[in-house]
């Protein structure tokens, strides 16, 4: 089944967590608590709005293809130690908000700020940090697992009645700036995304069903990573091959180690050998000249 995520969610923000972060803010506990539970249902109803609107869910998927994960935090207990991690954390997520609100974004965390009696950039933050979980949950899913535009639209339509239902009292300037009333759970049976206890393994793995869709692109990726690992060692066993021929210790130049070098000299022509054919022969010139051996050529005889 798939991750519960309002439950999920409302679990990182823990009395510890809560307490830190509103120091950090400079808020009292009370009224970040309240900015949290504001902040929860609005997030993932405007993310349901926004894949819910057309091509929405596709460009949610594809920006989500492109971040790197290795740093974003599986918990909001990460991030909150220092203000500047706090910062960090909201800050590589403004893209994510931006992808998901538009041009509602400054407006929400206004009106939640008002709804909890926070700051609208005690609200933003509250909101960035919520978003960090959310965006590295799906994000790893779409990497690692294969999720797609379709089965993030059904994961948020399985569960949209719930973020409109959990919208809490005083918050009605957000059901109608972002439209919450279009936030109905489809009729029809049950599917494995819309189960109410739907959050199995772990974060990095919740089990987010896939589709043969995600399977097949993303199968293609490890056959292409594959083949360029190939071709990578092709070319550096070429690059070994070249390098390993003999080069001229002076200047350089490549020498072929196999040539044989000979003398100009095509026969043996020294005293010692002329001697041992005289005596073999009784001759006692060069038995190379024409002819037969020790016979010389009968032209080359005066009469």
């Amino acid at each position: 089944m798939a991750v519960h995520l309002l439950n999920y969610l409302k679990e990182q923000f823990t009395p510890g967590v809560i307490d830190k972060l509103s120091t950090a803010l400079n808020e009292s506990p009370a009224t970040t608590l309240k900015a949290v539970n504001g902040v929860l249902p609005t997030l993932l109803g405007a993310l349901t709005r926004r894949v819910q609107s057309s091509g929405g869910a596709s460009s949610i998927v594809s920006f989500l293809d492109k971040g790197d994960y290795g740093r974003t935090p599986l918990d909001i207990s990460q991030v909150i130690d220092t203000p500047q991690a706090i910062s960090e954390a909201t800050n590589a997520d403004t893209e994510f908000l931006d992808h998901i609100f538009g041009d509602k974004l400054v407006r929400s965390a206004e009106l939640i700020g008002v709804y909890s009696g926070t700051k609208p950039q005690s609200a933003m933050t509250v909101l960035g940090l919520a978003a960090s979980v959310l965006m590295g949950v799906l994000g790893r899913q779409e990497q690692e697992k294969g999720l797609t535009a379709e089965n993030l639209k059904t994961l948020m339509l399985g569960q949209a009645s719930e973020f409109r239902k959990s919208l809490p009292t005083g918050l009605d300037g957000i059901h109608s700036l972002l439209e919450f009333d279009e936030l109905i759970t489809p009729a029809g049976q049950q599917t494995e995304v819309q189960g109410t206890d739907n959050f199995s393994g772990t974060v990095v793995n919740p089990n987010i069903p896939k589709s043969p869709d995600g399977d097949r692109r993303h199968e293609n990726v490890r056959w292409l990573r594959w083949a360029m690992i190939a071709i990578a060692v092709l070319v550096l066993a070429l690059l070994i091959q070249k390098c390993s021929e003999n080069q001229n210790g002076t200047d350089g130049i490549s020498t072929d180690s196999t040539a044989r070098v000979e003398s100009n000299a095509v026969e043996d022509t020294s005293a010692a050998t002329k001697r041992s054919i005289q005596e073999a022969h009784g001759q006692a010139k060069d038995s190379t000249a024409p002819g037969a051996l020790g016979i010389r050529d009968s032209s080359a005889i005066k009469k």
